[in-house]
C-alpha cells in the first residue's frame, strides 16, 4: 500500500502522459471552441499535429493566449498553434525558445554552475536515501524514491527550491513567469523576490523530509479550509485590508475582497487569497506518527486559477496545510490538492 501510494503520486507530479495514437483523427468545431476528435475521444494536454503543438484543456477545447505549464509560459496562436521564436503580441515583441518557453523567465546558465544539465545516474540514485539532496558532477538533485527525483518548484519542508527539467537544483538567481527575478541561495533556498519584496513563489507541489513511519496514509480534516485568512493583490481595490483587535489580525469584512459560499470561492482577478488550513494526520492515531507528506495542487483550468501550497511545521515534522489560491482570469475552475493520495477540492469563480 505504501509503494502503490507514493508511486501514483509520482506519477502525478513527474510524468508526461503518452500522446494517443491518431485513428480517425480531425478537428472539430462548436460555438464553443475547437477541439480534435481521435476516434471516440479527444485530445487533451499538449498534441502535435500537422508539425505545429496545440494545447486543449481537460474538457478538449483548444487552447489560445499564454497559458501557463509548470513555471513555463508559452503563447498559442489565435489559431492555436504554439509560437516560437521573436513574436509579436499585442505591439510587444517577446522571445521564445525552440520549445515555445519564454525565455523571459528562462534559468540562466549561471544558476547550474556552468556545469552540463543532465538527469542522475541510476548508480547515484541506487545508493541515495529517499526523500534527501544529493550531489553528483557539480549538481544538486533532490531524491524522492527509486527513480523519482524532483523537477519545478517544489516547497521542501517550508523551503522553496527550483528544479529544472532534468532535476537541476538551481542556485543564485531565477526570472519567474511574470518576468520577477528572485534571489537563491548557495543552497538552492530562495532567498527573496529582488522586484518586489512583498511577492513570494507560491509552489503548487510540497513535501516533508522527516518521518516516524513508513505508513503514509493519512486523513484530511478539512472543515477549515474554505475561510479566507488573507487578500493580497496589487490593486488597491482588490486588496484585502488587515485590522488588529484584541484577538490578534484579522480582516475587515465589512467590505469583502473575496468570498466563500458553500464549496466556492468568488474571487477577482489579480488576487492572492490565503485559505484556512487543512490538517493532516496519520491513520496510525499516534501523537508521535509523522510519515513523509507529498502535497499535489491541481487546476482543472490552471489558465483561470491555481492553488499554491503552505507548510505549517512543527520540530520539522508536518501540521497543516495552507492552500494559497492565484486568480489569473475570469472563468471557473476546481482546484484539487492530493496528500499521500488523499484527496478534497473546491471551486473557484474568478471574474474582473
Amino acid at each position: 500500500m505504501t509503494k502503490k501510494i507514493i508511486y501514483s503520486l509520482l506519477i502525478v507530479a513527474a510524468v508526461v502522459s503518452a500522446m494517443p495514437k491518431e485513428v480517425s483523427a480531425e478537428w472539430k468545431h462548436n460555438n464553443s471552441g475547437w477541439w480534435y476528435e481521435e476516434g471516440k475521444s479527444y485530445s487533451t494536454g499538449w498534441k502535435q499535429i500537422n508539425g505545429s503543438w496545440y494545447y486543449f484543456g481537460n474538457d478538449g477545447y483548444m487552447k489560445t493566449g499564454w497559458i501557463l505549464d509548470k513555471v513555463w509560459w508559452y503563447y498559442l496562436q489565435d489559431n492555436g498553434a504554439m509560437a516560437s521564436g521573436k513574436t509579436s503580441i499585442k505591439g510587444k515583441d517577446y522571445e521564445l525558445d525552440n520549445n515555445g518557453k519564454w525565455i523571459n523567465n528562462a534559468l540562466p546558465n549561471k544558476n547550474v554552475n556552468m556545469n552540463i544539465s543532465r538527469p542522475p545516474s541510476e548508480e547515484k540514485m541506487s545508493t541515495t536515501p529517499d526523500f534527501s539532496l544529493f550531489d553528483e558532477n557539480g549538481n544538486t538533485y533532490f531524491k524522492i524514491q527509486d527513480s523519482y527525483y524532483l523537477k519545478g518548484v517544489w516547497n521542501i519542508d517550508g523551503n522553496i527550491y527550483i528544479f529544472d527539467e532534468n532535476g537541476v537544483l538551481q542556485k543564485d538567481e531565477y526570472t519567474s513567469e511574470s518576468g520577477r527575478k528572485y534571489s537563491l541561495g548557495d543552497d538552492g533556498k530562495v532567498i527573496e523576490c529582488l522586484s518586489d519584496k512583498n511577492y513570494n513563489l507560491c509552489p503548487e507541489y510540497a513535501l516533508t523530509t522527516k518521518s516516524t513511519t513508513e505508513n503514509y496514509e493519512v486523513k484530511l480534516d478539512d472543515s477549515n479550509m474554505l475561510t479566507i485568512t488573507d487578500v493580497n493583490s496589487d490593486d488597491p481595490e482588490k486588496d484585502g485590508v488587515r485590522i488588529e483587535d484584541g484577538t490578534g489580525y484579522k480582516l475587515d469584512n465589512t467590505k469583502p475582497k473575496a468570498t466563500i459560499n458553500g464549496n466556492t470561492l468568488y474571487c477577482r482577478t489579480n488576487q492572492a487569497i490565503d485559505l484556512g488550513m487543512i490538517k493532516v494526520s496519520s491513520v496510525d492515531d499516534k501523537s508521535s506518527s509523522f510519515p513523509n507528506l507529498i502535497a499535489l495542487s491541481k487546476s482543472e483550468d490552471d489558465s483561470v486559477a491555481v492553488s499554491g501550497i503552505n507548510l505549517s511545521l512543527e520540530d520539522g515534522f508536518f501540521k497543516e496545510i495552507y492552500p494559497t489560491v492565484i486568480a489569473y482570469k475570469a472563468g471557473k475552475t476546481t482546484i484539487t490538492i492530493n496528500v499521500n493520495g488523499i484527496k478534497t477540492s473546491f471551486d473557484v469563480v474568478v471574474t474582473e
